[in-house]
């Protein structure tokens, strides 16, 4: 259906339901669209605030990956490895390790490989960060559960994973 502009104009914004509820190839949502949507949903609703409510306000979803690799990477990563994790500029990362690291969620150390190289690693303060995220995606996909099903979410986890694994290689 294509909407008339004063069904824009009396309508308001649309929600997200009513946008993925529309059927024709003109308004089909593809999967990036699709995915950016439940991404947004997750932080935007659960992340954020439950970093807020923690204390951790000042911690934005464009650190996520930053706090995310540093999670999974708990000695530490060079910020070239991080920029390529994030995939995005050396430069744009070191802008956030730095704004972590004046927050102490961050800290630069002597890479035990290359004295004259830093690696970013957590500190107590972003670890505690860290657990705030989870719990709150842990929270997020059990509510996706009882919207769709466990077993729907759990497939979607199953089939992103085999995805991302590809990445990898």
């Amino acid at each position: 259906m294509i909407r008339k502009p004063d069904q824009f104009v009396n309508r308001g914004r649309m929600t997200i339901a009513e946008t993925a509820g529309r059927d024709t190839d003109e308004t089909e949502m593809g999967l990036g669209t699709l995915l950016r949507m439940s991404y947004q949903a997750m932080i935007v609703d659960a992340v954020e605030p439950a970093l807020a409510a923690a204390g951790f306000g000042d911690v934005r979803s464009a650190h996520l990956p930053v706090i995310q690799a540093l999670t999974r990477n708990p000695e530490g990563l060079r910020a070239t490895q991080l920029a390529a994790y994030a995939r995005i500029t050396k430069q744009s990362m070191s802008t956030l390790v730095d704004y972590l690291d004046r927050g102490g969620y961050v800290e630069r150390v002597a890479d035990l490989d290359d004295q004259r190289a830093k690696v970013v690693r957590l500190t107590p303060l972003g670890r505690t960060a860290s657990r705030t995220i989870r719990a709150a995606v842990r929270d997020v996909e059990d509510d996706w559960g009882r919207r769709v099903g466990p077993e729907q979410v759990e497939h979607l986890h199953a089939i992103l994973r085999e995805l991302v694994a590809t990445f990898e290689r």
